[in-house]
């Protein structure tokens, strides 16, 4: 007896209500209303950092890859990228998409992972499960030169695509198809996005009060401290255990800030299996 395989879902754009502003998103639906997954990219980029994930997952659960606000096609106001006004857009969308879906479960990198945790201290009836890749969880000490790299990240994103590709692939070993990728994401990332941390509109953060209130489970997704470029490591990583001790904490050996890319199988099989585990 043969059984039919459905087909994977195709991947449309929609385009969703944030707090203020609208949002795009490269949506994979699964047939049904079912569970969904919201997916939050990191500062800089897309929703085309997760897309070939977002694919995989869509098996499973409909998927919604979104370009924050200021990112890719969304709207671009030119002040409102702190933490919370990120945060306040997904909680607008989680409104939005609970008739449909019931519970929604997050999963954010870097900038977007911080944008999770940020909307699930803030907490919404609909919100299932978080993932936090490799979260900055910047302390004090951090913040001068995180401030000093948007300004940086800024002066970059004013120069042609093929100037800015040609920088990234002269500090990184990552293919020429996934740097083209990177490049095309600075180049329309919205001035205030940078503006938010090198100029200051987002302060220092008080991790422990502002994780607090989390009661939602949160899987924390940890690059390797051997590996340039990872965040969540030493202080930052005890910091994070401290303001959030119910977390679970899973180290991706080999991987740096980018878990996904590096170690994709062991990113989705972790991933996948937290998820699950929120399903009846």
């Amino acid at each position: 007896m043969t059984h039919a395989i459905s087909p994977m879902p195709h991947a449309i754009s929609e385009f969703l209500p944030g707090r203020d502003v609208t949002l795009h998103a490269r949506v994979w639906r699964r047939p049904g209303d079912g569970p969904a997954l919201v997916v939050l990219h990191g500062s800089w980029e897309s929703w085309r950092t997760f897309a070939p994930f977002a694919a995989s997952a869509a098996a499973d659960r409909t998927v919604y890859c979104l370009d924050l606000r200021g990112h890719g096609r969304s709207d671009r106001p030119a002040a409102g990228y702190r933490f919370a006004d990120y945060a306040a857009d997904v909680l607008a969308l989680l409104d939005h998409l609970a008739e449909r879906h019931g519970a929604i479960d997050v999963l954010g990198h870097s900038l977007g992972a911080n944008v999770a945790l940020y909307t699930a201290a803030a907490g919404h009836p609909a919100l299932g499960r978080v993932v936090a890749v490799d979260p900055p969880v910047l302390l004090p000490a951090d913040w001068p030169a995180v401030r000093r790299a948007m300004a940086r990240g800024r002066r970059l994103a004013r120069r042609p695509v093929a100037e800015i590709e040609r920088t990234m692939a002269a500090r990184s070993v990552r293919d020429p198809g996934w740097l083209r990728m990177m490049a095309g994401a600075l180049a329309a990332t919205a001035d205030g996005v940078f503006a938010a941390i090198a100029d200051g509109e987002q302060g220092e953060v008080d991790w422990a009060r502002t994780l607090a209130p989390i009661g939602v489970p949160v899987l924390a997704l940890a690059p390797d401290p051997a590996v340039p470029g990872g965040q969540l490591t030493g202080a930052r990583l005890a910091a994070f255990r401290r303001a959030l001790p119910h977390a679970e904490i899973v180290a991706v050996p080999g991987a740096g800030h980018h878990i996904e890319a590096d170690r994709p199988a062991e990113f989705e099989r972790a991933v996948t299996a937290f998820l699950d585990r929120g399903r009846s």
